[in-house]
């Protein structure tokens, strides 16, 4: 055998060894995702940053309703994009089977008022607890599930006469 041959059959043997291992990484990594716990589909938005939120694990649910805010302020339920005026009458009609939890899932640059239109339209479909949800500082590794955390809010209803 030459050396030409030889050197060949060395590369050869190396890319045959480099294509195994890329295999071999790309099937674990395949199988980390197809194992993760189903998450609800979604818009995917940036979320506030926070300390102080609690885990919210029902807002992975199927049944959990989610209104999102993208960050130009537009409205989704679901995947369903939804105007600020007709927003309360969806969610009433969304609450039928569902929990009385509205999970808010809204873009850290969202405007304030667009948010707000949110909670506004909770309170007048009738909901009492709504979750800001959030993301925390914590480093996880690759391929971990984490569950979603927010900030808790209980909504009351106001009474139409002013005490003095």
């Amino acid at each position: 055998m030459t050396w030409i041959n030889a050197n060949h059959l060395a590369r050869t043997k190396t890319n045959t060894w480099i294509a195994g291992v890329l295999v071999l990484v790309g099937t674990v990594t395949a199988t980390q995702r197809c194992t993760a716990q189903t998450m609800q589909r979604g818009i995917s938005v940036q979320l506030v940053q926070t300390n102080s939120a609690v885990p919210v694990p029902n807002a992975d649910n199927q049944e959990a309703l989610i209104v999102t805010v993208n960050e130009t302020g537009k409205l989704y339920v679901g995947l369903d994009p939804v105007t600020p005026s007709s927003l309360a009458e969806k969610l009433k009609s969304g609450l039928a089977g569902h929990t009385q939890n509205l999970y808010i899932k809204a873009d850290a640059r969202a405007p304030y008022a667009s948010v707000v239109k949110v909670v506004d339209a909770a309170h007048i479909a009738g909901i009492a607890d709504v979750t800001l949800l959030t993301t925390q500082p914590n480093s996880m590794a690759a391929g971990t599930v984490v569950s979603p955390e927010g900030i808790e809010m209980k909504l009351t209803q106001h009474s139409s006469t002013v005490t003095k």
